[in-house]
């Protein structure tokens, strides 16, 4: 948890340093006057601060005093410091994930240059096979991909199977996936307890600003007509697992700037839970699935990422 002792002084930005292991803390003066003996703390202690810039590039040294960064503001200051936590007394036991052995029924992927043979939609549009890695990491969860080709099977359609899960103490399942057409609804049943989840596309956008609409059709020129209206922003929920700055065409063609993406879905697990029976629904691209165990659930105190609630009207 990160502190900071003086109400008029606010968090601009906590991520990870772009070339370090630090941490990066933005603060800024909110009420245009000076804030003396500012104090910034975490649960665990600073061990060492520094300040730097906007770039993360060194401007000067910083104070730390029992385990707090100690500093200070002039009227709308924003300050930026790197600083170092001390190692965590606890540790979250690690990940263990196995992947399970799937039935794959189509192929998605293509090898450059060649005509797909079924495609990931039903316009033959495919993942580019050779962007494909062998495994994709998500969050410690290690999922096992089919080899990607054209014309080879690399992905499930599921069509309500019944997959055994191993035995052991798992208690969570992961599902890699994509729908070929537009976000679908899909319900697993775990053992006896049904989950619901939204299959994101696999294509299009994860996230927009809101963005004006006009009158004209062809807006790939200066004259856009009029604006009629504005489509509100969003953003999907799903966990981004991988993703690619292109796909094929069913010609084998690369098509530039028209993203592919694969999600990961977790489903806790019920003790004794020996199955997973997948949904009926052909739009549906399952391209992995493991169990893991060790997984705790954890819930950020807040967004870490903008929400875009709905406007306010009044």
């Amino acid at each position: 948890m990160l502190r900071v002792g003086n109400p008029r002084v606010r968090v601009l930005a906590l991520k990870k340093a772009e070339q370090s292991d630090e941490i990066i803390l933005r603060l800024v003066e909110l009420d245009g006057k000076p804030q003396p003996d500012v104090r910034v703390s975490f649960n665990t202690p600073i061990t060492a601060a520094r300040e730097v810039n906007g770039q993360e590039q060194p401007v000067g040294t910083a104070v730390t005093n029992d385990g707090a960064l100690v500093t200070s503001f002039s009227a709308y200051q924003p300050r930026t410091f790197a600083i170092r936590l001390a190692s965590p007394q606890g540790k979250v036991a690690t990940v263990q994930s196995v992947p399970l052995a799937l039935r794959y029924n189509l192929g998605t992927a293509s090898t450059e240059g060649t005509k797909s043979q079924g495609g990931f939609d039903n316009s033959g549009d495919s993942l580019p096979a050779e962007m494909l890695p062998s495994q994709i990491t998500f969050n410690d969860v290690k999922f096992q991909l089919a080899p990607a080709k054209t014309g080879i099977p690399n992905a499930l359609v599921p069509q309500g199977q019944t997959i055994d899960l191993p035995a052991g103490p798992h208690n969570r399942v992961y599902i890699l996936a994509a729908s070929a057409d537009g976000d679908q609804k899909a319900t697993f049943d775990v053992g006896h307890t049904q989950v619901d989840l939204d299959i994101q596309n696999w294509g299009g956008f994860i996230g927009q600003w809101d963005d004006r609409t006009w009158s004209s059709k062809d807006t790939s020129h200066d004259d856009y007509g009029d604006m009629t209206g504005i489509k509100p922003g969003y953003i999907k929920r799903a966990d981004l697992a991988w993703y690619c700055s292109h796909h094929h065409s069913a010609a084998g063609e690369n098509v530039a700037y028209r993203y592919s993406y694969l999600f990961a879905y977790p489903i806790d697990v019920p003790a004794g839970t020996k199955t997973i029976t997948l949904p009926d629904n052909d739009k549906i691209r399952i391209l992995a699935i493991s169990v893991t165990t060790g997984n705790p659930v954890v819930n950020p105190a807040v967004p870490l990422y903008d929400v875009l609630p709905a406007p306010i009207r009044y």
